[in-house]
């Protein structure tokens, strides 16, 4: 087949790893695959040298792409004029847009199969959009149990869950699991408000009479405030803001824990490299990310609020033999979200509809 992804950029988000993980195992299949952008990392305040490594890996797998331009967001006829130029070039057999601005612009494209997947809990454009959208695309597919029933309270069209899925051979598995002096704690993303990073600063000011030290990886807009929000609660030799990282699996494997604080979440893409590596987990109960602790049994789930999240991370860090359990569970149940298992259902749903 020849499938037309639709993405917002060549960025370090979970979506667009995911895409990338898609398209790459896709044309190991024997696919052609293109990719569209909606922003150039410069337009999106993104890291210009990431989205280079991205695109890079792309065109080492034979994986076409192009960019929409980030003014088609306020201008949907530009969208639809640049969507229809890339079709008219690549001739696709599926348009697969993963936000719902590529949805609208895939609307107006003749003679394709359009589907359409939810990455988060929140629909981001009012309802009415997919009454819209309902008119051409032929299936949502969501990333989560959530995400999945968001859609079908929003559509009438078949929805598929499908969870998130990681190219396990990128990531270094941690087979082994010590008691380690200080507790290497990690989170990776995107410093947003979505990611709610303020509780993980606040819940490690809470614990005093253990050694820990906290890695946030990742780039975005919160970065000068979250380093203040540290050295105002006190912990800002323990929490060391590294930025983005071009080697994720190596900050993994030399983890102890991982850690997220989300307000909100789909299916993270993060927390599945964790699981796959080895890790032990502390997430909060947000989104899919419970799902994965459920079936993989590797760590443990918090409200979002201090005091449980507070109560957890302590628990965590000072109970090794309780970790090396959730170490050998992940090892043991994380099969299920690999990209190999991810693609075949994604070209059963291609198939099918």
């Amino acid at each position: 087949m020849r499938i037309l992804h639709v993405i917002s950029s060549a960025a370090a988000g979970g979506a667009e790893i995911y895409v990338k993980d898609l398209s790459i195992e896709m044309s190991k299949m024997g696919h052609d695959v293109f990719i569209a952008f909606i922003d150039r990392a410069e337009e999106a305040g993104r890291d210009i040298a990431f989205e280079a490594n991205f695109l890079h890996e792309l065109e080492s797998a034979n994986i076409q792409y192009d960019f929409i331009g980030k003014r088609s967001r306020k201008n949907p006829i530009t969208g639809i004029g640049t969507l229809r130029r890339i079709a008219k070039k690549f001739s696709p057999d599926i348009v697969h847009s993963h936000l719902y601005y590529g949805s609208i612009f895939a609307w107006f494209l003749p003679k394709v199969k359009r589907i359409h997947t939810h990455h988060n809990i929140r629909l981001g454009a009012h309802k009415y959009i997919y009454k819209f959208l309902d008119m051409r695309v032929d299936a949502y597919i969501g990333i989560c149990l959530v995400c999945t029933n968001l859609i079908k309270s929003v559509s009438r069209k078949s929805v598929f869950h499908i969870d998130n899925g990681v190219d396990a051979s990128r990531l270094m598995k941690k087979v082994s699991y010590s008691n380690t002096t200080p507790v290497k704690l990690l989170f990776v993303g995107r410093l947003s408000e979505q990611k709610n990073l303020g509780l993980l600063i606040k819940s490690a000011s809470n614990i005093t009479d253990v050694d820990f030290e906290v890695v946030i990886a990742g780039e975005g807009p919160l970065m000068d405030e979250l380093q203040r929000s540290a050295r105002e609660a006190g912990v800002e030799e323990k929490i060391k803001f590294i930025g983005n990282s071009d080697n994720v699996k190596k900050l993994l494997h030399d983890a102890d824990i991982f850690v997220m604080s989300s307000a909100w979440e789909g299916l993270p893409i993060a927390q599945i490299e964790a699981t796959l590596t080895g890790l032990p987990v502390l997430v909060t109960d947000v989104g899919g990310c419970s799902e994965i602790v459920d079936h993989v049994g590797n760590g443990m789930v918090s409200e979002v609020d201090e005091k449980s999240f507070s109560f957890h991370l302590n628990k965590l860090i000072k109970d090794y033999p309780l970790r090396k359990k959730y170490h050998e569970e992940a090892l043991r149940n994380s099969d299920k979200y690999t990209i190999k298992a991810s693609v075949e259902k994604h070209i059963n749903v291609y198939q099918g509809t």
